[in-house]
């Protein structure tokens, strides 16, 4: 993560090879799952190929900081399970 993740604008921006493959390229509902099972409820924008509403909440939530490393799983096509590195 850097500052920009998870502080200030809270934007996550994506891998966009795998945006293109794996997501729609409109805006869509996504589930951001934690190891312990909780769940965020977040919004994927695709034509910027990342992700706004809810990120903050989750990143806020596990105290993220500049340097946190995570690990993104697409378990279905609306789910993301985050591993912590």
């Amino acid at each position: 993560m850097v500052r920009s993740h998870v502080s200030s604008c809270f934007w996550l921006g994506l891998p966009s090879s795998f945006c293109k493959d794996h997501l729609p390229p409109r805006e869509h509902k996504m589930v951001l799952e934690d190891e312990e099972g909780v769940e965020f409820d977040a919004v994927y924008i695709g034509n910027r190929t990342g992700l706004s509403g809810g990120w903050r909440g989750f990143s806020m939530h596990h105290d993220l900081e500049d340097g946190d490393s995570l690990v993104f799983e697409l378990a279905e096509p609306d789910r993301f399970k985050l591993i912590f590195c």
